[in-house]
This record gives structure tokens, sequence and C-alpha cells, in this order.
């Protein structure tokens, strides 16, 4: 049975304690104690260092605006510990804690806070665990810790911050750990934090070390599971294994490193999965090995300056990446086990592009997409389809198509695409201009396809040679040259050329048919070679 000691008892000896023997340091320590009555040391200046091991307390401990050297309140219970402004020479362990609330605003405490396997379970009306404006010098490690009523670390500074398989809750307007504007000068472990309802908050936090969320698992129903818009992170965010209900919210972070988010699940809040435009990675945003994502990747105007890794992503049939203006290194979109429903790389600009036919999204926007390379490097007619997945026809993703397959000396392959961007074009033009379109395709593949026009040059000369040797035209003078079908065809078809066989005989009967409609197809191919020779050598 414990033994019951006054609070008013340890008040007198904190503030008055007895003059220690020669050599020996004065401390106070108890161990077990049942202590009654309110502990108030408001204001006070203790002098000595103390410690309440394994006690428990009647009533709420007041070390508000206090100042003292350390205190030890290891496995202690009482209903709640106010220390507001308190000021620590020392540590401050609340190890094992069990309380109904825990007020730190403002303190300042010179050493470490020990939080490890507390368990404070708020009273509803305010956060559990509320420090806002906290300064620890040392670090705050509450490893294990579980802390119902959320846990606010506004404005804070430490040193690190360690919630390691901690178990965090809040309640519908109260996150479960809120860290707006938190200041560390290393890390944030939070490897394998429980948090289930609430969400985390780092708005505008800076991260001097690593921000480590392996194996977390961050559920909420209220509102973004991670909240940390302009978050500052001097290393990298290594979330392997990650699994948020409600979403990611990165909006112009920093990130010195990478982001790691290898084998996650990330579920969407108001349809983002993981939203962060205007971020800037100066290593790789990685989301490949089996994480799955139900959402929107949202990535505009983002610079990350290694690799995007999307490999062997599972996405959700509404799920979209937005990568419009983004400026990346790389792009792996591979070995997908369910492609996005569309990816949005309109005028981004991407140094290398990985990616596979079967990983490619119905619906692709590729508008203003500048590129180096794309890997594997397939035939044009294999990467046509990843054009025509574009909702609307624009002339650049062919024209950077046809100039990258053109820098690899692949000169068949980018008239290939030049002629599929004509094609393409066609479709959205007046049926005159279709009309005029299909004779260019027909004959000479809109200047791709030079062959063309020689063989149907080559056939109609033959068809006309054949009909006037079989009805040969009249002479047109008495002394004139003698009648050749075919210079007489080449001149009735080829208007450029005078062989003078059109002047020296007049076609009849049915023939005068057949020789206008030689001429008029010879202007019609002629003006059609010279002009698709003219785009081809225009590049238009």
């Amino acid at each position: 049975m414990s033994q019951e000691v006054p609070a008013e008892v340890i008040a007198v000896l904190l503030l008055q304690p007895p003059a220690p023997e020669p050599g020996a340091v004065s401390r106070l320590q108890l161990i077990g104690a049942h202590i009654t009555g309110r502990l108030e040391l408001r204001h006070a200046a203790v002098e000595i260092p103390f410690s309440f091991r394994e006690s428990r307390f009647d009533e709420p401990v007041d070390l508000a605006d206090a100042s003292l050297r350390s205190a030890d309140f290891t496995g202690c219970h009482m209903p709640r510990l106010r220390a507001d402004r308190l000021r620590a020479d020392g540590d401050l362990t609340l190890d094992q804690l069990v309380s109904g609330g825990l007020d730190l605003f403002g303190a300042q405490i010179r050493g470490d806070l020990w939080l490890t396997s507390a368990r404070i379970t708020g009273d509803g009306a305010g956060f559990a665990v509320n420090g806002p404006q906290l300064r620890v010098e040392g670090g705050l490690y509450a490893h294990s810790a579980h802390v119902t009523g959320g846990l606010n670390l506004w404005g804070a500074q430490a040193f690190t911050i360690e919630l390691t398989e901690a178990h965090l809750s809040g309640e519908e307007e109260r996150p479960a750990f809120r860290g707006d504007g938190l200041h560390l000068v290393q890390d944030l472990r939070c490897t394998s934090l429980l948090v289930d309802g609430g969400g985390v908050r780092l708005f505008g936090a800076t991260i001097g070390g690593q921000c480590w969320l392996a194996r977390a698992d961050i559920r909420t129903t209220t509102g973004w599971a991670v909240s940390a818009p302009t978050l500052t992170v001097g290393g990298g965010i290594y979330a392997g294994g990650l699994t948020v209900e409600g979403g990611v919210n990165l909006f112009a972070a920093v990130v010195g490193e990478s982001i790691e988010l290898t084998a996650s699940t990330l579920l969407t809040y108001h349809q983002f999965a993981l939203r962060a435009p205007g971020a800037r990675v100066e290593a790789n945003i990685t989301l490949d090995n089996a994480s799955r994502v139900a959402g929107t990747i949202d990535l505009t105007r983002a610079e990350v300056k290694g690799t995007l890794s999307l490999i062997g992503t599972t996405f959700t049939e509404e799920a979209t990446v937005d990568l419009h203006r983004a400026a990346l290194g790389a792009l792996h979109l591979e070995a997908l086990t369910a492609p996005p429903a569309t990816l949005d790389l309109s005028a981004a600009t991407v140094v290398s592009i990985t990616d596979s036919t079967d990983s490619w999204p119905a619906q692709i926007a590729l508008t203003a997409l500048t590129y180096q390379a794309l890997h594997p490097v397939m035939p044009a007619a294999h990467r046509l389809p990843w054009l025509q997945r574009s909702a609307d026809y624009h002339p650049q993703p062919y024209e950077q198509l046809a100039a990258y397959y053109r820098q690899l000396g692949h000169d068949d392959d980018a008239r290939t695409v030049l002629l599929a961007r004509h094609r393409q074009r066609r479709r959205s033009l007046p049926w005159p201009a279709r009309l005029w379109g299909y004779i260019e395709d027909a004959t000479v593949g809109y200047g791709y396809r030079p062959r063309r026009a020689l063989m149907w040059l080559l056939a109609l000369v033959a068809t006309a040679a054949i009909a006037f040797s079989a009805a040969p035209p009249r002479p047109a003078q008495s002394h004139g040259p003698s009648f050749q079908p075919i210079v007489f065809s080449l001149d009735l078809i080829l208007p450029v050329l005078d062989l003078g066989q059109e002047k020296a005989f007049t076609p009849v009967d049915s023939t005068a048919w057949i020789a206008w409609i030689s001429s008029l197809s010879g202007w019609l191919l002629g003006t059609t070679v010279i002009t698709s020779l003219t785009r081809r050598l225009t590049g238009s």
C-alpha cells in the first residue's frame, strides 16, 4: 500500500529544502507515494531537482510559470499537469505518465522532454497535450506515447522530435498532431506512427534534418491526413509503407533530398491523394513497388530535379496524374498494375521519359511537353498511339516527337509522325479542306511519301498512252513531228514540260475528254506535289 504524503509538505520541502550535507547535493525523491491535496508551485523557484516516480496525485499538479532545475514524473498518475511557461534548466521527464491533460504553452526546457509510453487523455475542451510555442533545447521523445485528444506543438522549437510507434487521435476540428510553424534543428521521427482521427498538420513547419513517416498509418474523415503546405525539410521525407486515408498536402513544400513513398497507400481527400503544386524536391519522388493511389497526384508547377518514379503503382479508375508545367529530371511510368485514367504532361519539361504501352493512361495531355529522351526507343507506329490519346489535336507534340526521331537519325519515323500529324489535323477541318487533304494523302502522303507521286504519274501516263494509241489524235499541222503516245501523254500531264506533241496534235471524239482529264489530273498532281514538298522542306 502506498504511503500518503500531503502536497503541502512536498511544497515546503521543495521551496525551503534543508541545507545539504557537505559534499552532497539536495534532491527530493518519492517512489510509489500517494500525494493528497493540490501541489501548487505556480511562479515558484525550485532550486533542487525532484522526482516523483510511480506516484499518484489526487489533484492536478500546477507548475505554471515555475522555475526549476529538473523534474521527473515517471510512471505517475494525475488528473492534469499544468506547466505553461515553465522554465527548466534540465530535463522534464514524463515517461509512462498517465494524465488527463498536459499544458506546456510557452514552456522552456533546456534539457530533454521525455514522454516515452505516456498516456494522456484529454477532456475534450482542448488539446490533450497543449504545447504551443514550447522551446526544448534538447529532444522531445515520445516513443510509444498514447495521446487521445490531440498533440499541439504550434510554433514549437526543439532539436528533434520522436513519435515512433506513438498513437495519436484528434477530433473533428482538432488535429491529432498540430505542428504548424514547428521548427526542428534535426529530425521529425514518426516511424510506425498511428493516427486514427484528426490527421497531422505541419503548415509552414521547418525540419532541418529528415522527416520519417515510414510505416505510419494516418486516417481521418474530416480533412487532410497529412497537411503540410509550405513545409521545408532540409533532408528528405522517408515514408515507405505509409498509409493515409485523407490524402497528403505538400503544397509549395521544399524538400532537400527525396520524397520516398514506396509501397504506400494514398486514399483521397477532395479527390487528391497527393497534392504538391509548386513543390521543389532536390532529388526524387518515388511512389512505386506496389503503391496504391486513389485520387489525383497533383504536381503542377512542381520541380523534381531527380526522378518521379511510378513503377508498379496501382491507380484506381478515377485516379489522375497532373504534371502540368512541372519540371522533372526523369519520369518512370511503367509496369503499372493499373494505370491512371488521365496523365497531364501539358507544358511540362522532362529530361527523360521511360514508359511502356500497357502503362499509358486512356487520356494523355501532351501539348507543349518538351523532353530530350524517350525510353524504350519505339518505332513511330508504336509510339503514335501515345500522341493520339490526347483529347484535342495540337501540332506541337507531333513536331516534338518528329524532332526527337530526327535527332536519333530515324528519318523514316520522323516522316511517319509528321504524316500522322496531318491526318489528325484533317479531322478538324471543314469538308473542302478535308477533301483536299485526302487528295494530298492519297497521292503523295502530304509530301512524306514521294514514291506515291511517281507511281500515280506512271499510272496516269500509261493509261493516257494506251488510250491515245487506240485512238490517235489528229495532226494540227501538215509538216509536224510524228505522233508518240507516251510523249504526247507526258506533254499533257506535265504542264511544266513542252515536248512539242501537245501543239502538234489535236485529240478527237472521246479522246478529247481523256486529254482534258489527263491535263487536269496532271495539274492537280503537280500542285499537290509542290505544296507537299514545300511543307516537308519547311517542316510544317
